[in-house]
């Protein structure tokens, strides 16, 4: 059985489909090339926001994200993979980074139109 998320505080990205679960894995990748190390601070901030301030970022870093990687980190609840991809769903619409919830890559809905 899967699930469909539903991102109703905003129109930006569409439902993405994921596995029934308490427990999500989340990736990022950071895709911005003018300012990647903003990027990766924002990002980061939501990060602790939704999983804990107590969560291990290690790895996470400005020369990490230079190299092209790809963060993981798990999440308890559907309802923090919902909130995590909606707090971070302007730099998903703007291309500055790639969201992937257990696999399926978040997408926003402008990048369908064009």
């Amino acid at each position: 059985m899967s699930k469909i998320l539903n991102f109703l505080t905003t129109k930006k990205i569409r439902p993405v489909l994921v596995r029934s679960s308490r427990r999500h894995r989340i990736a990022i990748e950071i895709l911005d090339e003018i300012d990647p190390p903003l990027t990766r601070w924002i990002v980061q901030f939501e990060i602790q926001r939704v999983v804990g301030w107590g969560t291990s970022i290690k790895g996470f870093t400005d020369r990490a994200v230079a190299n092209g990687y790809r963060h993981r980190f798990y999440v308890d609840s559907t309802g923090a993979a919902r909130r995590f991809a909606t707090m971070t769903a302007s730099l998903i619409a703007s291309g500055k980074v790639a969201v992937w919830i257990d696999g399926n890559l978040v997408r926003s809905r402008t990048a369908l139109v064009a």
